[in-house]
């Protein structure tokens, strides 16, 4: 069972494979402070401590063998560099004036824990679903660790507080994610696109298209075992990571989740789009291919309908002086022939329906 107790922080240990932070690798807890600095908001904390003083309100969670923070990383941090006039000036942080008596306290309270895995039932809602609230790659990381050492996925769900499917889909994304990179399909650091939307994959995860594409079972509510891709798919498995997030000189070819995730779903589901998304990497042109053309057509007629009544609800604003007299012209005759297009679609229907 934990162990309440009272400790110097300058015994505590940041946390080098914080799960709050998967995707970063620390060699040493200077390298996850200056992270933790940068990217944890870590400014606002340490003012707030200084104005106000520690408190012991909700003790770290620390792995006793150890002294590893699994915990309050952050916490420690903050305290680390108001203790440290060096740290200070590394950072540029200027402390409250007057600092608070119990800014940097001699001892903080931390339950001592056997291991991580014991730590986890401390950690999951909470943390997990807080007020600093993790990515979903953290999560699904986090759940999946879980998972891996015994416990069920409906345990891991209730101590989550999400429900079976989501957290099911979390950890499918990781699992597809890790046998890419193990089997060097895929490299997240090698990506073109700058942030790593993890979404993008176990979205794409639940959809039967690229299940089918992937080679992988219907059901998309069960936890995959490991390495679920075939070997005759794996193939398609680069392909996928590839098209979602970029490779290397290979751009990306989603730009953002609404519409183009769509978009490729349904280039996965036939055979020719898929062939010339391949060839091409052009997802609009490979769309072109399964997309209801009349319905396409509609979308584009809205939306100039939409912008010549903004246009023209603004007519007072025109400048007589301008050139755009000629480009007017030159949309009108585009309409005309638009209009004319459309009336002769009309006829042609209307002679097949009285024939």
């Amino acid at each position: 069972m934990p162990r309440l107790a009272s400790v110097a922080p300058g015994q505590l240990k940041l946390d080098l494979v914080n799960p709050r932070i998967p995707d970063a690798a620390f060699r040493t807890e200077d390298e996850a402070l200056r992270y933790l600095y940068a990217q944890a908001d870590l400014g606002e904390l340490i003012q707030s401590i200084g104005n106000s003083g520690w408190l012991d309100f909700e003790p770290l969670i620390v792995e006793e063998v150890t002294n590893t923070v699994i915990e309050g990383n952050r916490r420690l941090a903050a305290l680390r560099i108001l203790a440290s006039p060096e740290l200070q000036q590394q950072f540029k942080v200027s402390l409250p004036n007057p600092l608070h008596a119990r800014a940097v306290p001699d001892e903080i309270q931390v339950n001592f824990v056997e291991s991580r895995k014991q730590a986890r039932d401390f950690i999951g809602f909470k943390h997990v679903n807080g007020a600093f609230k993790w990515d979903s790659y953290a999560k699904a990381r986090f759940a999946y660790a879980w998972l891996k050492d015994g416990d069920n996925i409906d345990e891991v769900s209730r101590r989550l507080g999400d429900g079976h499917n989501t957290i099911s889909r979390l950890v499918n994304g990781v699992v597809v994610l890790e046998q890419a990179e193990e089997a060097k399909l895929f490299n997240k650091e090698d990506r073109t696109k700058k942030s790593f939307y993890f979404s993008h994959l176990y979205t794409a995860l639940s959809t039967s298209n690229v299940r089918s594409f992937l080679g992988l079972p219907e059901n998309d509510n069960a936890v995959l075992p490991t390495s679920p891709v075939p070997q005759e798919n794996r193939a398609n498995l680069r392909d996928l990571l590839s098209w979602l997030y970029g490779q290397g000189d290979d751009p990306s070819v989603i730009r953002s989740q609404n519409p183009d995730l769509g978009r490729l779903v349904n280039v996965l589901g036939n055979q020719r789009a898929k062939s010339v998304l391949s060839a091409t990497r052009d997802l609009n042109r490979a769309f072109d291919l399964v997309e209801d053309r009349a319905r396409a057509f509609e979308k584009s007629f809205y939306r100039l309908l939409a912008a010549s009544e903004e246009v023209s609800g603004m007519i007072g604003r025109y400048d007589p002086t301008s050139d755009l007299l000629d480009d007017a012209q030159t949309i009108l005759r585009a309409m005309d022939s638009i209009v004319q297009a459309m009336k002769r679609a009309h006829a042609g229907d209307s002679d097949g329906n009285a024939s």
